[in-house]
């Protein structure tokens, strides 16, 4: 038989003495050292009860074994298998974008419309300030065309017809050096090509029917302060429009008045 060691034995007897099983006579390790003393013949004795402090010391060494951790409760398995970000957070996330881009462009104002006056000085602004100036002063000014404002222009041309549709578009030498161009009984005297240091140049080439039309308007009703009637205003708007302004240009709008 396997001897057991002493200090097992007498901890088998402590755990036996506190749960009331056995008396604690107080005789300390010598009743453990007697129940291992060697039996006559060299062979080890077995003394009285060693079974059963053995099973004894068996079952204090469960007792003393650490309790299994209780099984977590419902509450925290819900948790650990819930989605750290709840599902109905995906397609919020994902419209996102698509609600910011449709909210800018409500709250954009519309762009302004486009007319045959601001198309005419959109048109004035990079082909004609150049000479005769933003405000249409020319060689009154700094510049070096012929002065549009103060009603210079409806002097030379009184009406917005062919004459001066075509001066825009075909300049000086379309005309010929030396030509009278627009009204030959212009007070203060006709105008003649080439007669200043600077010659009118041709756009028609680079500017369509449209916008050759709307600058007209705006050298005229604008900057040479021409007066004219809504009805007016509105039939040149129709030839604007027919000539393809609008609709070429970005939508219509109309002249402005």
């Amino acid at each position: 038989m396997t001897d057991v060691p002493e200090y097992l034995l007498e901890r088998s007897r402590q755990r036996r003495i506190a749960l009331g099983v056995l008396e604690d006579d107080g005789s300390g390790d010598g009743g453990a050292a007697s129940a291992t003393a060697p039996a006559a013949g060299g062979a080890p004795a077995a003394g009285p009860g060693q079974a059963e402090m053995i099973a004894a010391a068996r079952e204090a060494a469960q007792l003393e074994a650490e309790p299994e951790a209780p099984p977590d409760s419902s509450w925290v398995l819900a948790a650990q298998k819930r989605h750290r970000i709840p599902i109905w957070v995906l397609p919020v996330l994902f419209c996102l974008p698509l609600w910011a881009f449709v909210y800018v462009q409500l709250t954009e104002p519309p762009p302004e419309p486009i007319t045959a006056i601001n198309e005419g000085a959109a048109t004035y602004t990079v082909r004609c300030a150049s000479c005769h100036v933003g405000d249409g002063s020319g060689s009154d000014g700094s510049g070096v065309g012929r002065p549009l404002w103060n009603g210079e222009v409806l002097l030379t041309f009184p009406d917005l017809d062919d004459s001066f549709i075509e001066w825009i578009a075909v300049g000086s030498e379309g005309i010929g050096l030396g030509q009278v161009y627009g009204d030959p009984n212009r007070p203060g005297g006709a105008h003649i090509t080439g007669e200043t240091e600077s010659n009118m140049p041709a756009f028609g080439e680079v500017l369509n029917d449209h916008q050759l039309y709307s600058v007209a308007r705006y050298v005229r009703e604008v900057i040479g302060g021409e007066m004219i009637s809504d009805e007016v205003a509105a039939e040149r708007d129709a030839e604007w429009e027919h000539l393809g302004g609008g609709a070429l240009s970005g939508g219509g709008g109309g002249g402005g008045h």
